[in-house]
């Protein structure tokens, strides 16, 4: 599309406004309207956006008439995700969740302006769901051309783990910037524009989000395949520091200290990662809440052996603050819950 291009769009499950915020950094639009029925969520949304139009309602609520009224030329959308997890139960279409996302599908044939893009973003496991099949023969029904993606915040330089679907579709006329495929993208595509920024990628897999349970445990409740795969990502030169996201006043960081009882119970399961790392696993919305498959936590005391946490407790282990969180999901400079909602299924910086 051409970037003097203003766009109309519609977001729906808006959350706290991650897709608004990148698109206000990368393309002249105006989200005419925003969805979602989480209270806390649209507080948080208000806030970023005050003058956006808010809807706290169930898009099953909407009739045809309500979003022809709207008048958008793009669809930006994250459906629950829940029926699409890996380590979920995985109803997929017949979970309750997905209704609204078919009941999108349904009427998107009948609007009296069909939008010229669409965004989606999911988790990893979306790619294998009947509702992703369901999506793609509405796209192909009317005529739109789209590209499937796979990318975790590594591809962009960022020391985060997290990996996830995407997919884009237009309208003819107009075609993407890159080579398209009919299987899904691993990565950034090279675009064939000279001008436009070519990201390199290399191949994901899906032990970037989850463990691998095989091989000889040799420490730390760690395989060797899993020391491995964390010496690889801490090489990775294309990826910043942690340090490059750390606040560098630390008062106040007191309170994110763990404390002596839960190191002494929990260090076999935690994920440790020093400011030199160049790696941190998946956030969740269980962070602080539970130790395991949660999200990593730093270690500030960088002179102390890791292995000499079960003699000492001087290794100063953190909880990551709301903001810093923030920064490594790509949100701007925030000490406060306004950019700490970990149940975000992206990182921002993946749409720019």
């Amino acid at each position: 599309m051409e970037s003097t291009e203003r766009l109309c769009v519609l977001e729906l499950y808006s959350g706290i406004g991650g897709m608004y915020y990148t698109l206000k950094s990368s393309v002249p639009a105006e989200v005419v309207a925003a969805v979602y029925v989480n209270t806390t969520a649209n507080e948080i949304y208000k806030h970023n956006f005050p003058n956006t139009l808010l809807l706290p309602k169930t898009i099953e609520g909407m009739m045809l008439q309500d979003f022809d009224k709207l008048n958008f030329d793009v669809i930006l959308m994250s459906p629950p995700c829940q029926p699409f997890t890996r380590i979920g139960l995985q109803g997929d279409v017949a979970d309750p969740r997905t209704k609204s996302f078919l009941y999108i599908l349904e009427l998107l044939p009948r609007l009296s302006k069909r939008p010229r893009f669409i965004l989606l973003e999911n988790v990893k496991g979306f790619e294998t769901s009947a509702a992703r099949d369901a999506l793609l023969k509405t796209l192909r029904e009317f005529d739109y051309s789209f590209q499937e993606f796979l990318i975790s915040p590594t591809s962009l330089g960022i020391p985060n783990s997290r990996l996830r679907y995407f997919l884009i579709a237009r309208r003819p006329p107009g075609s993407f910037s890159f080579p398209t495929s009919a299987e899904i993208i691993e990565g950034f595509p090279m675009s064939e524009s000279p001008n436009s920024l070519a990201v390199p990628h290399s191949h994901l897999t899906s032990s970037e989000c989850e463990r691998e349970k095989t091989g000889t445990i040799i420490f730390k409740l760690e395989t060797e395949q899993e020391l491995e795969r964390k010496r690889i990502q801490d090489s990775q030169e294309t990826v910043q520091r942690l340090q490059d996201f750390l606040q560098e006043d630390e008062e106040g960081m007191d309170q994110y200290l763990l404390p002596p009882k839960t190191l002494l119970r929990y260090a076999l399961l935690m994920d440790v990662v020093q400011p030199s790392s160049r790696r941190s696993v998946c956030f969740t919305k269980g962070y602080g809440h539970y130790v395991e498959g949660t999200g990593s936590v730093l270690q500030s005391c960088v002179h102390v052996e890791l292995e000499s946490v079960f003699k000492s407790l001087e290794l100063s282990v953190l909880i990551v603050s709301k903001a810093w969180s923030g920064f490594v999901l790509s949100f701007p400079c925030c000490n406060s819950l306004y950019y700490f909602m970990n149940i975000l299924c992206f990182n921002v910086k993946i749409l720019t």
